[in-house]
């Protein structure tokens, strides 16, 4: 018999060094004493709008570090609870933060990737020439960056922190 179980040898995280923010009356750990990012912040509206909470427990919620692979996008890693966060070593929930230009920017990377990924390579070379990728790439906009860049459900959440709008995007 199988189980999602995992030994407190094989891997356990001390939550010693969470520190509790306050934003929008809504509670949440990170693993920093500094003032929560905007981004963060914009993932914690989030979060509340969509009644991500258990009453009385404050979710953690730590910012990705994803300087190796030389993404500018601001990754998150939530648990809903700080004993989720001891006792699991993958996040519940993922979300990507980012700025309009920088969602237009994922947004066409994306589509880019699908089209020389998926299309293309089903096209043989000798008519690639015919296929408009221009067109077929407006023809995918018309679904919105959401279905793009949300792995989840297609959608696209926005904050606005000191006035400035972020798009959220929950990856998992």
């Amino acid at each position: 018999m199988q189980t999602n179980t995992i030994k407190k040898e094989e891997f356990s995280r001390n939550a010693d060094h969470l520190v509790k923010h306050t934003f929008n009356t809504f509670d949440f750990y990170t693993d920093s004493t500094d003032e929560p990012s905007d981004r963060l912040k914009a993932v914690a509206v989030t979060l509340r709008d969509d009644g991500y909470h258990i009453e009385d427990e404050p979710c953690v919620i730590i910012n990705e570090d994803l300087s190796q692979y030389h993404s500018n996008n601001d990754n998150f890693e939530i648990w809903q609870t700080v004993n989720s966060y001891k006792s699991f070593k993958h996040s519940d929930r993922e979300y990507a933060v980012m700025t309009d230009s920088e969602a237009d920017k994922a947004w066409d990377e994306s589509l880019d990737s699908y089209l020389d990924e998926c299309v293309l390579s089903e096209i043989p070379e000798n008519v690639r020439h015919y296929f408009d990728e221009e067109k077929w790439k407006d023809d995918a906009r018309m679904d919105g960056r959401g279905h793009s860049l949300n792995y989840y459900d297609g959608g696209e959440e926005e904050a606005n922190i000191n006035n400035v709008d972020y798009y959220i995007y929950r990856r998992n």
